[in-house]
């Protein structure tokens, strides 16, 4: 049996296969084991991942935030933790940057809007004019950086600052497998070993970052997702340009192929990197900014440098 590779029922699998653990039918193979799941057993597989994750946590805050943009990635976690809710006590409350991209956010926003009361999870949102001033398709319309390091920088301090007002100390992102797999195979190329560490643990005075699905494939993630009657193809965002990355998902998408579990695999390596150099790998520490007193590396953190650079460049513009 395969796996058919497109489209939303492209994700089930092609045939009559049988769940290894029952007589349901299979929706899913992981090659590397030769095990078939059913939709049961495939959810069941996955929760069991990512309560592993949680209860590492200790102690669990009374409320727990999930960073949520309507994606794929976040709208199965959302879905998972409130599958898991008997089992995890914390309050669940959906966080979501609202960007400011013309034709493409308002509609992800809305699917946002859609999950969390279907879900009946507590929403809130903000969005980069109310924080900053500015839309994102505003900062690119002076701005020389690219929109993913602008939207990436300002994003997580959004991100931070919601998390703040709302009471949330512990974040959860929907990074997946795959996506930490290519992480690992970036860092390596740059022979950066501190990026490593990059996006672990505490980035702020405020919340914890954890990522739940770091041990879930994101074929896993995709049929949740679809299992749930949650997903919906939804449009690239028009910033979208990690070309490196790209190249760097292909090359592993194909190795996984023809040596399945290669995925898992370099995965597990970046957390057991991380494991072994804690503690030697001499980190910046967090200081406070001196223009907007937030926690982050160095003296004058990432946000107020891009808006200091924005200031500027409208000054130029206008003559000033």
């Amino acid at each position: 049996m395969r796996v058919i590779p497109s489209g939303s029922s492209g994700y089930l699998m092609e045939g009559k296969p049988v769940c290894s653990h029952c007589s349901g039918r299979a929706v899913y193979l992981d090659r590397e084991s030769g095990t078939h799941l059913c939709s049961q057993h495939l959810k069941e597989s996955v929760q069991a991942r990512v309560l592993n994750r949680i209860i590492q946590e200790k102690p669990l805050p009374d409320k727990f935030g999930v960073a949520f943009s309507g994606g794929k990635d976040s709208t199965a976690l959302l879905a998972v933790l409130v599958a898991l809710k008997e089992k995890i006590p914390s309050r669940l409350i959906a966080l979501t940057v609202d960007e400011g991209i013309g034709g493409y956010r308002e509609e992800t926003i809305r699917h946002a809007r859609d999950v969390c009361s279907r879900l009946n999870v507590e929403h809130r949102i903000i969005t980069f004019p109310d924080l900053f001033g500015l839309s994102l398709d505003d900062f690119m319309k002076n701005s020389s950086r690219k929109a993913c390091t602008i939207c990436g920088i300002l994003r997580r301090r959004a991100l931070e600052v919601l998390a703040d007002q709302e009471g949330v100390h512990l974040l959860a992102t929907g990074h997946n497998q795959d996506d930490h797999a290519q992480t690992t195979l970036m860092n390596a190329f740059s022979a950066d070993i501190k990026k490593v560490f990059a996006g672990s643990g505490r980035t702020s005075q405020f919340a914890r970052r954890i990522k739940p699905f770091a041990a879930v494939s994101e074929r896993e993630v995709t049929l949740y997702a679809i299992l749930s009657d949650l997903f919906i193809d939804l449009p690239e965002c028009p910033y979208a340009s990690d070309a490196f990355r790209g190249e760097v998902r292909r090359l592993l998408n194909r190795f996984e192929q023809e040596h399945p579990g290669s995925m898992r695999n370099l995965a597990h390596a970046e957390e057991e990197i991380r494991s072994r150099l804690k503690g030697k790998v001499q980190l910046q520490p967090l200081e406070n900014c001196k223009v907007c007193g937030w926690s982050g590396s160095g003296e004058i953190c990432q946000v107020c440098t891009v808006l200091k650079e924005q200031k500027n460049k409208n000054n130029s513009s206008t003559g000033q």
